[in-house]
């Protein structure tokens, strides 16, 4: 004999909305939203702020590498400019 109260299937919840009562946590959508968009923003500058002093301190290295070579540059010019001097030279100058 079946009874006339019936079990809910796994069917039926699937397709109906049962609102539970006493959970005591409501939140808008439109806040969780809000909320979602702020982490999201937040996270992208804070990222962007970590890239832009990771290329400042990239920029500062290339600059003194750059500096180093002028200067090994010059010093490497200024010796093979200078007239070396010869030991006719050397015995001239001490005679």
């Amino acid at each position: 004999m079946h009874t006339s109260t019936t079990q809910p299937t796994a069917d039926d919840r699937a397709t109906e909305f049962q609102a539970v009562d006493g959970t005591g946590e409501q939140f808008s959508g439109y806040t969780l939203l809000v909320e979602a968009y702020a982490a999201i923003w937040l996270i992208l500058f804070v990222w962007l702020v970590f890239i832009w002093r990771k290329q400042a301190d990239l920029a500062a290295r290339v600059e003194g590498l750059e500096g180093a070579l002028t200067r090994a540059e010059q010093k490497a010019t200024a010796g093979k400019s200078t007239p070396k001097k010869t030991a006719e030279a050397e015995e001239e100058s001490t005679a």
